[in-house]
């Protein structure tokens, strides 16, 4: 396991990655790795259940978002289409996924912050 992100992976597996050292790219590359070792809905599992172990290990587990989570897994496995390449190679063809937001234009204004959405995936514009 000599991939940063297969190792990154791994810790948040076992809940024991540092969250102050774990950036935004890094949530990302971690979410490759995982959708290439897992299917969908394994790497799905892993990410959610490691975030959101990380966010509560950290203090805030209120940060923890199951939409946005889902989203970006989702958006990420979508771009992944093709499997090839490493995680370096995606993370650079992909720089909108590492700036500002890239579901921004899925929801409506608040719609991905709700107490709900932070429980369950919401879909866009779908009222609870």
């Amino acid at each position: 396991m000599s991939d940063p992100y297969d190792r990154m992976l791994a810790a948040l597996d076992a809940g024991t990655l540092d969250p102050a050292a774990f950036s935004h790219r890094d949530h990302v590359g971690v979410t490759v790795a995982a959708l290439k070792q897992d299917d969908f809905y394994d790497a799905l599992a892993r990410i959610a259940c490691g975030l959101q172990r990380l966010a509560g290990n950290a203090g805030v587990p209120e940060k923890f978002n199951a939409t946005v989570t889902f989203a970006f897994v989702s958006l990420i496995a979508q771009r992944m289409e093709d499997g090839g390449g490493s995680v370096e190679d995606f993370l650079e063809g992909n720089p909108d996924l590492l700036s500002g937001n890239p579901l921004a234009g899925l929801y409506p204004e608040g719609q991905a912050d709700t107490p709900l959405a932070k429980r369950v995936p919401v879909l866009p514009g779908v009222q609870g």
